[in-house]
């Protein structure tokens, strides 16, 4: 089994450091890692005391603001992070209709 290795240009600076990772991974690594930056932060603000809805909100739009700088990077393709911005306004929805009036 054989695995690509960097080459002196690849490795002159993290950005070609990324880059190489995300080329050899497919582009899958900053996804991978984008959704483990929402997981902690879902578990962490539950753990806080948040409302569910309210972690939803919470660890979405951070990923959110993560995959915007991501994209513009160009580390990361625009429809993950179009994703992001579905689970955001998911969130909020719920939050929405969680705290609407029940009459």
């Amino acid at each position: 089994m054989t695995y690509t290795m960097p080459t002196v240009n690849e490795t002159g600076g993290i950005f070609e450091i990324f880059q190489f990772v995300n080329n050899s991974t497919g582009g899958l690594f900053f996804p991978v890692i984008l959704l483990v930056i929402w997981l902690i932060a879902f578990i962490g603000s539950i753990a806080e005391g948040r409302q569910v809805a309210r972690a939803w909100i919470f660890s979405s739009f951070i990923c959110t603001v993560l995959g915007s700088f991501l994209v513009l990077l160009d580390f990361l393709n625009k429809t993950y992070l179009f994703f992001l911005l579905l689970n955001l306004a998911f969130g909020i929805a719920w939050e929405y209709l969680s705290n609407s009036r029940n009459d």
